[in-house]
Protein backbone atom coordinates (compact mmCIF):
# COMPACT_ATOMS: atom_id res chain seq x y z
CA UNK A 1 0.00 0.00 0.00
CA UNK A 2 2.88 2.43 0.40
CA UNK A 3 3.49 2.07 -2.96
CA UNK A 4 0.63 4.05 -3.76
CA UNK A 5 1.14 6.63 -0.91
CA UNK A 6 1.13 9.98 -2.05
CA UNK A 7 -1.08 9.02 -5.42
CA UNK A 8 -4.63 8.97 -3.20
CA UNK A 9 -5.52 12.28 -4.24
CA UNK A 10 -4.81 11.37 -8.53
CA UNK A 11 -6.58 8.23 -7.57
CA UNK A 12 -9.59 10.31 -6.10
CA UNK A 13 -9.82 12.37 -9.06
CA UNK A 14 -9.69 9.14 -11.23
CA UNK A 15 -12.40 7.71 -8.83
CA UNK A 16 -14.72 11.31 -9.25
CA UNK A 17 -14.03 11.22 -12.86
CA UNK A 18 -15.75 7.69 -13.45
CA UNK A 19 -18.95 8.37 -10.96
CA UNK A 20 -19.66 11.57 -12.91
CA UNK A 21 -19.10 9.71 -16.54
CA UNK A 22 -21.38 6.95 -15.75
CA UNK A 23 -24.03 7.93 -13.02
CA UNK A 24 -25.88 10.90 -14.83
CA UNK A 25 -27.38 12.26 -11.54
CA UNK A 26 -23.88 13.69 -10.71
CA UNK A 27 -22.85 14.95 -13.45
CA UNK A 28 -26.16 17.28 -12.95
CA UNK A 29 -24.45 18.54 -10.15
CA UNK A 30 -27.31 17.77 -8.11
CA UNK A 31 -25.23 15.68 -5.06
CA UNK A 32 -22.30 17.70 -5.16
CA UNK A 33 -19.41 19.83 -7.05
CA UNK A 34 -17.03 17.65 -8.34
CA UNK A 35 -14.11 18.42 -5.79
CA UNK A 36 -16.45 17.31 -3.09
CA UNK A 37 -16.89 13.91 -5.15
CA UNK A 38 -13.46 13.63 -5.08
CA UNK A 39 -12.59 14.53 -1.44
CA UNK A 40 -14.83 12.00 -0.06
CA UNK A 41 -13.45 9.47 -2.73
CA UNK A 42 -10.07 10.27 -1.29
CA UNK A 43 -11.24 10.22 2.59
CA UNK A 44 -13.05 6.92 1.89
CA UNK A 45 -10.17 5.63 0.07
CA UNK A 46 -7.89 6.08 2.63
CA UNK A 47 -9.76 4.75 4.77
CA UNK A 48 -10.00 1.05 3.02
CA UNK A 49 -6.13 1.09 3.04
CA UNK A 50 -5.54 1.69 6.72
CA UNK A 51 -7.92 -0.77 7.56
CA UNK A 52 -6.00 -3.54 5.11
CA UNK A 53 -2.98 -2.53 6.75
CA UNK A 54 -3.89 -2.03 10.41
CA UNK A 55 -6.68 -4.80 10.66
CA UNK A 56 -9.01 -2.59 12.34
CA UNK A 57 -11.82 -2.05 11.18
CA UNK A 58 -13.40 1.49 11.08
CA UNK A 59 -16.87 2.30 9.01
CA UNK A 60 -17.38 5.69 10.09
CA UNK A 61 -16.39 6.97 7.23
CA UNK A 62 -18.81 5.35 4.49
CA UNK A 63 -21.68 5.63 7.25
CA UNK A 64 -21.04 9.49 7.12
CA UNK A 65 -21.24 9.03 3.26
CA UNK A 66 -24.38 7.18 2.95
CA UNK A 67 -26.47 9.53 5.72
CA UNK A 68 -25.18 12.52 3.87
CA UNK A 69 -26.38 10.88 0.28
CA UNK A 70 -29.28 10.32 2.00
CA UNK A 71 -30.53 13.90 3.30
CA UNK A 72 -29.03 15.39 -0.34
CA UNK A 73 -31.54 12.86 -1.98
CA UNK A 74 -29.08 10.86 -4.15
CA UNK A 75 -30.78 7.32 -5.01
CA UNK A 76 -29.44 4.40 -2.99
CA UNK A 77 -28.45 2.62 -6.22
CA UNK A 78 -26.93 5.37 -7.49
CA UNK A 79 -24.89 6.01 -3.97
CA UNK A 80 -23.82 1.98 -4.18
CA UNK A 81 -23.11 2.09 -7.74
CA UNK A 82 -20.52 5.06 -6.94
CA UNK A 83 -18.84 2.98 -4.04
CA UNK A 84 -18.52 0.00 -6.77
CA UNK A 85 -17.13 2.44 -9.14
CA UNK A 86 -14.13 3.67 -6.24
CA UNK A 87 -13.19 0.07 -5.48
CA UNK A 88 -13.21 -0.74 -9.25
CA UNK A 89 -10.67 2.37 -9.50
CA UNK A 90 -8.42 1.24 -6.29
CA UNK A 91 -8.61 -2.70 -7.46
CA UNK A 92 -7.23 -1.45 -10.97
CA UNK A 93 -4.41 1.05 -9.68
CA UNK A 94 -3.47 -2.24 -7.18
CA UNK A 95 -3.19 -4.68 -9.79
CA UNK A 96 -1.14 -2.14 -11.78
CA UNK A 97 0.79 -1.23 -8.92
CA UNK A 98 1.59 -5.39 -7.89
CA UNK A 99 3.00 -5.63 -11.61
CA UNK A 100 5.63 -3.35 -11.45
CA UNK A 101 9.27 -4.21 -10.07
CA UNK A 102 10.00 -5.50 -7.88
CA UNK A 103 7.10 -7.89 -8.30
CA UNK A 104 4.04 -8.32 -5.52
CA UNK A 105 3.86 -12.57 -5.03
CA UNK A 106 0.98 -13.95 -6.76
CA UNK A 107 -0.61 -15.00 -3.28
CA UNK A 108 0.15 -12.14 -1.45
CA UNK A 109 -2.04 -10.23 -4.43
CA UNK A 110 -5.00 -12.93 -3.71
CA UNK A 111 -5.21 -12.70 -0.39
CA UNK A 112 -5.05 -8.61 -0.67
CA UNK A 113 -7.91 -8.89 -3.55
CA UNK A 114 -9.95 -11.36 -1.05
CA UNK A 115 -9.37 -8.91 1.44
CA UNK A 116 -10.57 -5.72 -0.78
CA UNK A 117 -13.68 -7.49 -2.04
CA UNK A 118 -14.38 -8.38 1.59
CA UNK A 119 -14.11 -4.68 3.12
CA UNK A 120 -16.21 -3.65 -0.02
CA UNK A 121 -18.93 -5.47 1.22
CA UNK A 122 -18.89 -4.37 4.80
CA UNK A 123 -18.40 -1.14 3.36
CA UNK A 124 -21.22 -1.31 1.05
CA UNK A 125 -23.80 -3.04 4.13
CA UNK A 126 -22.43 0.22 6.20
CA UNK A 127 -23.67 2.35 3.22
CA UNK A 128 -26.87 0.77 2.94
CA UNK A 129 -27.63 0.38 6.56
CA UNK A 130 -26.70 4.46 7.29
CA UNK A 131 -28.40 5.37 4.32
CA UNK A 132 -31.93 3.85 4.89
CA UNK A 133 -31.39 4.78 8.93
CA UNK A 134 -31.40 8.53 7.89
CA UNK A 135 -33.85 7.79 5.34
CA UNK A 136 -36.39 7.06 7.40
CA UNK A 137 -35.56 9.54 10.12
CA UNK A 138 -36.10 12.12 7.26
CA UNK A 139 -39.44 10.32 5.81
CA UNK A 140 -40.94 10.57 9.99
CA UNK A 141 -39.44 14.34 9.61
CA UNK A 142 -40.99 15.26 6.56
CA UNK A 143 -44.09 13.31 7.18
CA UNK A 144 -44.69 15.03 10.43
CA UNK A 145 -43.93 18.31 8.54
CA UNK A 146 -46.63 17.70 6.00
CA UNK A 147 -48.96 16.43 9.08
CA UNK A 148 -48.96 19.60 10.28
CA UNK A 149 -49.44 21.91 6.72
CA UNK A 150 -52.42 19.56 5.83
CA UNK A 151 -53.94 20.57 9.21
CA UNK A 152 -53.47 24.13 8.51
CA UNK A 153 -54.88 23.71 5.06
CA UNK A 154 -58.27 22.19 6.92
CA UNK A 155 -58.53 24.90 9.59
CA UNK A 156 -60.36 27.50 9.06
CA UNK A 157 -58.61 30.24 10.29
CA UNK A 158 -55.84 30.87 7.09
CA UNK A 159 -55.22 33.67 5.11
CA UNK A 160 -55.00 34.16 1.34
CA UNK A 161 -51.16 34.00 1.34
CA UNK A 162 -50.88 31.29 4.04
CA UNK A 163 -52.57 29.16 1.48
CA UNK A 164 -50.41 29.76 -1.48
CA UNK A 165 -47.57 29.01 0.87
CA UNK A 166 -48.87 25.65 2.25
CA UNK A 167 -50.35 24.97 -1.47
CA UNK A 168 -46.90 25.52 -3.01
CA UNK A 169 -45.10 23.13 0.29
CA UNK A 170 -47.39 20.44 -0.44
CA UNK A 171 -47.29 20.75 -3.88
CA UNK A 172 -51.35 21.42 -4.63
CA UNK A 173 -52.61 24.26 -7.17
CA UNK A 174 -54.86 27.10 -5.55
CA UNK A 175 -57.43 26.74 -8.22
CA UNK A 176 -58.30 23.24 -9.79
CA UNK A 177 -60.69 20.55 -8.82
CA UNK A 178 -60.93 19.71 -5.53
CA UNK A 179 -62.89 17.41 -3.20
CA UNK A 180 -62.22 16.34 0.75
CA UNK A 181 -62.25 12.89 1.77
CA UNK A 182 -63.08 11.62 5.64
CA UNK A 183 -62.89 8.27 6.22
CA UNK A 184 -63.40 6.63 9.66
CA UNK A 185 -61.11 4.68 11.64
CA UNK A 186 -60.59 3.31 15.00
CA UNK A 187 -57.60 4.01 17.35
CA UNK A 188 -55.73 5.73 14.91
CA UNK A 189 -54.97 2.97 12.42
CA UNK A 190 -55.25 4.25 9.14
CA UNK A 191 -58.55 3.27 7.26
CA UNK A 192 -57.50 3.78 3.66
CA UNK A 193 -53.58 2.23 3.17
CA UNK A 194 -51.69 3.72 0.46
CA UNK A 195 -54.04 5.92 -0.23
CA UNK A 196 -51.91 8.74 -1.53
CA UNK A 197 -50.12 5.65 -4.26
CA UNK A 198 -53.72 4.76 -5.51
CA UNK A 199 -54.92 8.40 -6.14
CA UNK A 200 -51.90 8.67 -7.71
CA UNK A 201 -52.58 5.74 -9.70
CA UNK A 202 -55.72 7.67 -11.54
CA UNK A 203 -54.03 10.82 -11.78
CA UNK A 204 -55.16 12.35 -9.03
CA UNK A 205 -52.62 14.19 -6.33
CA UNK A 206 -53.78 13.84 -2.57
CA UNK A 207 -52.18 14.92 0.99
CA UNK A 208 -53.29 13.04 3.98
CA UNK A 209 -53.87 13.37 7.82
CA UNK A 210 -54.56 10.85 10.03
CA UNK A 211 -56.24 11.74 13.15
CA UNK A 212 -58.07 9.56 16.51
CA UNK A 213 -61.52 9.66 14.73
CA UNK A 214 -60.79 9.77 10.61
CA UNK A 215 -58.16 9.80 7.78
CA UNK A 216 -58.80 13.30 6.31
CA UNK A 217 -57.33 13.96 2.86
CA UNK A 218 -57.49 16.97 -0.05
CA UNK A 219 -57.90 15.21 -3.15
CA UNK A 220 -56.42 17.62 -6.74
CA UNK A 221 -58.49 16.03 -9.65
CA UNK A 222 -57.68 18.57 -11.33
CA UNK A 223 -60.72 17.55 -13.91
CA UNK A 224 -64.33 16.76 -12.61
CA UNK A 225 -64.02 13.85 -15.09
CA UNK A 226 -61.80 12.03 -12.71
CA UNK A 227 -64.27 11.94 -9.92
CA UNK A 228 -65.60 8.40 -10.69
CA UNK A 229 -62.59 6.90 -10.66
CA UNK A 230 -61.67 8.31 -7.11
CA UNK A 231 -64.97 6.76 -5.78
CA UNK A 232 -64.19 3.84 -7.03
CA UNK A 233 -60.92 3.39 -5.34
CA UNK A 234 -62.12 4.55 -2.37
CA UNK A 235 -64.54 1.74 -2.72
CA UNK A 236 -62.67 -0.74 -3.36
CA UNK A 237 -60.20 0.53 -0.42
CA UNK A 238 -62.68 1.36 1.92
CA UNK A 239 -62.46 -0.64 5.18
CA UNK A 240 -65.32 1.39 7.03
CA UNK A 241 -67.59 4.40 6.38
CA UNK A 242 -66.33 7.53 4.18
CA UNK A 243 -68.02 10.35 3.37
CA UNK A 244 -66.61 12.87 0.64
CA UNK A 245 -67.49 16.45 0.17
CA UNK A 246 -68.84 17.95 -2.98
CA UNK A 247 -66.80 19.53 -5.41
CA UNK A 248 -65.03 22.72 -5.02
CA UNK A 249 -62.78 24.74 -7.24
CA UNK A 250 -60.80 26.91 -4.56
CA UNK A 251 -58.04 25.18 -2.54
CA UNK A 252 -59.03 27.84 0.30
CA UNK A 253 -62.38 25.89 0.54
CA UNK A 254 -60.93 23.15 2.12
CA UNK A 255 -62.26 23.47 5.13
CA UNK A 256 -66.07 23.95 3.53
CA UNK A 257 -65.59 20.29 2.03
CA UNK A 258 -64.05 19.07 5.31
CA UNK A 259 -67.21 19.97 7.40
CA UNK A 260 -69.32 18.49 4.68
CA UNK A 261 -67.58 15.78 4.58
CA UNK A 262 -67.39 15.07 8.38
CA UNK A 263 -70.99 15.41 7.79
CA UNK A 264 -71.68 12.44 5.35
CA UNK A 265 -69.90 10.76 7.43
CA UNK A 266 -71.81 11.24 10.92
CA UNK A 267 -74.57 10.52 9.48
CA UNK A 268 -73.59 7.87 6.90
CA UNK A 269 -76.35 5.12 6.28
CA UNK A 270 -74.26 1.89 5.96
CA UNK A 271 -75.77 0.99 3.09
CA UNK A 272 -72.41 1.75 1.47
CA UNK A 273 -69.16 2.33 2.06
CA UNK A 274 -68.54 5.92 0.54
CA UNK A 275 -71.16 8.39 0.11
CA UNK A 276 -71.03 11.99 -1.34
CA UNK A 277 -72.34 14.78 0.04
CA UNK A 278 -75.44 15.64 -2.37
CA UNK A 279 -74.32 18.98 -3.76
CA UNK A 280 -77.61 21.17 -4.07
CA UNK A 281 -78.24 24.34 -2.80
CA UNK A 282 -80.63 23.46 -0.09
CA UNK A 283 -78.37 20.72 1.14
CA UNK A 284 -76.13 23.14 1.37
CA UNK A 285 -77.82 25.42 4.05
CA UNK A 286 -78.76 22.92 5.59
CA UNK A 287 -75.22 22.36 6.38
CA UNK A 288 -74.47 25.93 6.91
CA UNK A 289 -76.22 25.79 10.30
CA UNK A 290 -77.40 22.70 11.35
CA UNK A 291 -78.18 23.41 14.71
CA UNK A 292 -80.75 25.72 13.48
CA UNK A 293 -82.23 23.73 10.45
CA UNK A 294 -83.07 20.87 12.86
CA UNK A 295 -84.68 22.84 15.56
CA UNK A 296 -86.71 24.44 12.68
CA UNK A 297 -87.66 20.46 11.35
CA UNK A 298 -88.91 19.49 14.49
CA UNK A 299 -91.58 22.06 14.54
CA UNK A 300 -92.47 21.27 11.18
CA UNK A 301 -92.51 17.72 10.99
CA UNK A 302 -94.16 18.02 14.66
CA UNK A 303 -96.11 14.47 15.81
CA UNK A 304 -94.86 12.60 12.55
CA UNK A 305 -91.23 12.57 14.61
CA UNK A 306 -93.12 10.70 17.51
CA UNK A 307 -94.23 7.62 15.56
CA UNK A 308 -92.66 4.76 16.00
CA UNK A 309 -89.24 4.55 14.15
CA UNK A 310 -89.98 2.02 11.99
CA UNK A 311 -93.06 3.94 10.78
CA UNK A 312 -91.51 7.24 10.75
CA UNK A 313 -88.42 6.42 8.65
CA UNK A 314 -91.01 4.60 6.17
CA UNK A 315 -92.75 7.99 5.22
CA UNK A 316 -90.03 9.91 5.34
CA UNK A 317 -87.90 7.60 2.84
CA UNK A 318 -91.16 7.98 0.78
CA UNK A 319 -91.30 11.57 0.62
CA UNK A 320 -88.10 12.14 0.07
CA UNK A 321 -88.30 9.51 -2.53
CA UNK A 322 -91.26 11.59 -3.91
CA UNK A 323 -89.14 14.76 -4.19
CA UNK A 324 -86.11 13.02 -6.14
CA UNK A 325 -89.21 11.81 -8.16
CA UNK A 326 -90.28 15.52 -9.24
CA UNK A 327 -93.20 14.65 -7.19
CA UNK A 328 -94.41 11.77 -9.51
CA UNK A 329 -96.66 9.71 -7.90
CA UNK A 330 -96.17 6.73 -9.94
CA UNK A 331 -92.41 6.76 -10.61
CA UNK A 332 -92.16 6.92 -6.78
CA UNK A 333 -94.07 3.76 -6.41
CA UNK A 334 -92.16 2.37 -9.23
CA UNK A 335 -88.69 3.13 -7.44
CA UNK A 336 -90.45 2.08 -4.09
CA UNK A 337 -91.96 -0.88 -5.43
CA UNK A 338 -95.35 -0.27 -4.32
CA UNK A 339 -99.03 0.54 -5.69
CA UNK A 340 -99.68 4.22 -6.69
CA UNK A 341 -102.67 4.47 -3.59
CA UNK A 342 -99.48 2.84 -1.26
CA UNK A 343 -97.65 6.32 -2.04
CA UNK A 344 -100.98 8.85 -1.75
CA UNK A 345 -101.86 7.08 1.66
CA UNK A 346 -98.42 7.73 3.01
CA UNK A 347 -98.43 11.28 1.75
CA UNK A 348 -101.66 11.85 3.43
CA UNK A 349 -100.55 10.71 7.06
CA UNK A 350 -97.51 12.87 6.42
CA UNK A 351 -99.90 15.81 6.06
CA UNK A 352 -102.06 14.45 9.20
CA UNK A 353 -99.29 14.07 10.92
CA UNK A 354 -97.60 17.54 10.35
CA UNK A 355 -100.51 19.69 9.72
CA UNK A 356 -98.90 20.73 6.48
CA UNK A 357 -100.78 20.40 2.72
CA UNK A 358 -98.60 19.20 -0.24
CA UNK A 359 -100.76 21.24 -2.79
CA UNK A 360 -99.74 24.71 -0.51
CA UNK A 361 -96.77 26.16 -1.72
CA UNK A 362 -95.51 27.44 1.25
CA UNK A 363 -96.49 24.30 3.40
CA UNK A 364 -95.01 21.55 0.67
CA UNK A 365 -91.46 24.16 0.60
CA UNK A 366 -91.58 23.53 4.98
CA UNK A 367 -91.73 19.79 4.19
CA UNK A 368 -89.00 19.45 1.10
CA UNK A 369 -86.75 21.66 3.72
CA UNK A 370 -87.40 19.58 6.50
CA UNK A 371 -86.85 16.57 4.73
CA UNK A 372 -83.53 17.41 3.21
CA UNK A 373 -82.10 18.41 6.93
CA UNK A 374 -83.73 14.79 8.34
CA UNK A 375 -81.55 13.40 5.45
CA UNK A 376 -78.33 15.26 5.64
CA UNK A 377 -78.07 15.87 9.96
CA UNK A 378 -77.33 12.73 11.34
CA UNK A 379 -79.67 9.93 12.83
CA UNK A 380 -78.69 9.97 16.35
CA UNK A 381 -79.13 14.13 16.71
CA UNK A 382 -82.68 13.39 16.31
CA UNK A 383 -83.28 11.42 19.48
Amino acid sequence: MRRIGDGFPALAERMADRIFAEIPIYATGAVAAHEVVAENCRVNTVSAFDQLTTCRLDLSSPAKTGRLRAQSGLPLADLLSSFRLGYDVALEAIIEVARRPPAIPSDAVVNLTRNWFTLHNLVGDTVIHAYREEAQHLLLTRERERTALVNVLLSGDIGPAMVVDVAGRLRLPIEGVFVVVAAATVLGKDPLPQADARMAAVNVGSVWQLTREALVGVLSLEKQARMPAVLEVLQDRATGPIGVSPIFTTLRRAPWGLGLAQLVLERHSGAVAVEQFRDSPMNVLVASAPGAAQETSRTIFGSLLEMPADRRDLLLTTFRTWIDSGGSTPDTAAILHCHPNTIRHRLRRIEEATGKLLTHPGDSAELVAACHAWTQLPPQSWT
